[in-house]
């Protein structure tokens, strides 16, 4: 999550680095010119964050209403309103609801079910967003996340194959995610939601690594691959050549796979529907 705020503000030529909104150091201009409020393992289902130890959209949500203030006590009213309604907002969550949580509730929902209730829960607080002034908002597409080392390794078997079952519940998603981008447009006037692809420039970078210079698309740099994920790979030499790699961990791409797909997946000719 952290890599996506990183990349993105490049893309948007905005500054090299977005910044935490936790960040006790934030000064104004940086508070001016964006900040990132994502916290990796979160989710829309509140029981992902539980699950996580993440900091759940609600939380993140009242976060984006104090940046607000402190905005609002810096520049005019005036200021601050033009601020919050011109800025983009670009919002990738779900991975860890329908990767870590669904399994644990698949007793109470189908795919189906489960997946009408993510969407309920990202409308419900997208139009929260909306309410407290924000207007363009781009919203990625989950990846290919049963193609990760770990999922590979815990349920691939021998030949550790991608999770269709678990590519299949990301891929419906996806599918109402861009009917629900549809919905906010219609129902919320002055919005400008745009779904940005994702899954299909993974699968691609998947396919065809060589022309980027990555040599392993199935296993982590970080250790075995299977298992490792943050605090396991922070030690020195864990990872010496992660730029020949498509996955630092288990989970997560390495920086020159994020920037790759960051770019690919928020194009010139996508960023400009928000604008």
């Amino acid at each position: 999550m952290r890599q996506k705020c990183i990349f993105s503000a490049e893309v948007f030529g905005v500054k090299q680095l977005l910044p935490p909104y936790l960040d006790p150091s934030l000064d104004l201009p940086e508070l001016l010119t964006g900040v990132c409020f994502a916290s990796a393992g979160s989710g829309y289902d509140p029981r992902t964050p539980q699950k996580m130890n993440a900091i759940p959209m609600t939380t993140q949500l009242n976060m984006f209403k104090e940046y607000i203030k402190k905005i609002n006590a810096s520049v005019s009213p005036e200021r601050t309103q033009e601020i919050i309604s011109q800025s983009a907002y670009v919002i990738f969550m779900g991975s860890n609801d329908l990767t870590n949580t669904y399994p644990t509730v698949n007793y109470r929902y189908t795919e189906e079910s489960y997946t009408d209730l993510m969407i309920s829960l990202a409308l419900d607080f997208h139009k929260k967003l909306y309410e407290v002034g924000a207007r363009r908002i781009g919203l990625l597409e989950l990846p290919p996340t049963g193609c990760a080392p770990a999922i590979r390794s815990s349920q691939g078997g021998l030949r550790r194959e991608c999770s269709e079952s678990l590519n299949r519940r990301i891929r419906l998603f996806n599918s109402k995610l861009s009917l629900m981008v549809d919905q906010l447009n219609q129902e919320l006037p002055g919005t400008k939601a745009v779904k940005f692809e994702f899954y299909d420039h993974v699968v691609s970078l998947a396919d065809n690594p060589a022309p980027y210079g990555i040599e392993e698309v199935t296993r982590g740099c970080c250790g075995t691959g299977n298992i490792e994920t943050g605090v396991l790979c922070v030690l020195p030499g864990t990872c010496a050549v992660a730029d020949k790699y498509m996955f630092f961990d288990s989970f997560h791409p390495t920086e020159v796979a994020a920037r790759i797909l960051t770019k690919q997946a928020l194009s010139p000719s996508y960023l400009s529907k928000l604008f």
